[in-house]
Parts: C-alpha cells; structure tokens; sequence
C-alpha cells in the first residue's frame, strides 16, 4: 500500500509538471505577469527550464520592449512608435498574395506586426533591447529548438525573402465598405467588449489584431488568441 501510494504521488507529480508546461506554452487572460512575453528573470514563461543564463539584468516586465526614455540610443528605436525599445528586422518579406485578396495591403509589414517580426521572424535575438545587441542562441528558434512552427513567423524562405504567403495577411486594411464579406468593426471580439475597430492599427489588421500579446484579454490556454477557436477554449468552432 504504502509503494503504491508513493507510486500514486509521484504519477500526480508529473501530472502537474505536465500541466504547468502546457499553462506556460499559453495565455492565461490575466495579465502580462507570468505571460509567454513576460522576460522579468531573462526568460519568457514558455523557455523556462531550457536557457540558464538571466539576460535581462533589471528584471522589468516592459524595459525589454518599451522605454519610457530613448537614452539617445543612435538607434532611434522609439521612431517605430509605443516608445519601442527592442531591435527591428531588417529582413525582406514575400507578402501574402491571393486572386481573392481585395484589401489593400503594404508592401512589407508595417505598424505593430512589424515589432512582433523584431522576434518572432528569427532574424533578431530577444535580447535585442536598450543598449544590448543580442545573442545568436537567443533567436527565437534557438530558445524554442523543437517548437519554430509554433513560434517563428515565417519558418520559410522564398529565395532572399521570408516567405509570409503561407501566413493570413497582416498590414492589410479593413474596409468592410468595399468587401462586404468583412463583418462591421463594431463587431465583437470575444467577451471583453474589444470591438474589430480596436484591434485595428491605423486601420489595418496586424499581429495584435488577433493575438492579445499583453495577455489581458486572451483565451486562457491559448497562443494569445483574442477569441476561441474551440468548443473546448469556450467558444464556437473557428470562432476567430
């Protein structure tokens, strides 16, 4: 009895190990703190366990991203706008293309998607903040080894480019006037009374139009979905 109750505690164990992974894989729609993009110990909720250096010395949740002050940084990072601290890729995109594509789109990302590209298309290493260049084994594919498909925006090249036809379009406008296929944008996303009009940038869809990325208003368990894509997430099947 008393073996198979050691046997029953360690099974919980792994069980909760097991849990807390998938839990640190996802949002929780309660707040950046604990979040996938919180790097307050150097490391992000998902890579915990699997970087042991701390490269965020200070220890903020924000300073990795954003900087209330541009500490004449020749960089100029703020120019890209939300007093952006972090790096930018310079990289060349093949845009998505599509005979059905009516709305207008730029001709590289723009707008906020192009701070998530800073770290999510794999060409600048996370630690590419404040006056730190960064480190080639904190790319994104290099903390996530295993994982790119999941993380990395795009995972595939088209020659010279990155190749973004294999990803829904981004720095495309919304104009529900001309393609009335476009729900109105007052049209709700999810539960916490976010309209289409809000997650908009400049008019445009763009990476935060569908990800919460401060994990406010995300569906908990998910990669930061702003609405369920799931009976079991709570909402109705491929409800985004």
């Amino acid at each position: 009895m008393k073996h198979r109750k050691k046997l029953l505690t360690s099974l919980f164990a792994v069980a909760g190990l097991l849990l807390a992974g998938s839990v640190w894989a996802n949002g929780s729609g309660i707040g950046i703190a604990g979040s996938p993009h919180d790097f307050t110990d150097g490391q992000s909720s998902e890579a915990k366990g699997t970087v042991d250096e701390t490269w965020n010395a200070r220890g903020e949740i924000c300073r990795v991203c954003h900087v209330p002050h541009d500490h004449q940084l020749a960089t100029k990072r703020y120019t890209n706008g939300l007093l952006w601290n972090h790096g930018v890729s310079s990289a060349t995109y093949t845009m998505y293309s599509s005979s059905t594509l009516n709305g207008t789109q730029s001709a590289s990302p723009d707008g906020t998607a192009k701070l998530c590209l800073g770290c999510h298309d794999g060409t600048v290493a996370i630690d590419t903040f404040d006056k730190y260049d960064g480190t080639a084994e904190r790319v994104i594919q290099s903390i996530y080894a295993g994982a790119v498909a999941a993380f990395r925006v795009p995972s595939y090249m088209d020659g010279a480019n990155l190749d973004l036809r294999g990803t829904h379009p981004i720095s495309i406008s919304y104009n529900n006037t001309a393609d009335t296929n476009l729900r109105p944008t007052t049209t709700a996303m999810g539960t916490s009374g976010t309209t289409i009009a809000d997650v908009l940038d400049n008019n445009k869809v763009q990476c935060s139009s569908c990800h919460d990325v401060h994990d406010q208003e995300s569906i908990a368990g998910t990669h930061l979905l702003r609405v369920a894509q799931t009976v079991k997430q709570g909402g109705p099947a491929s409800g985004l």
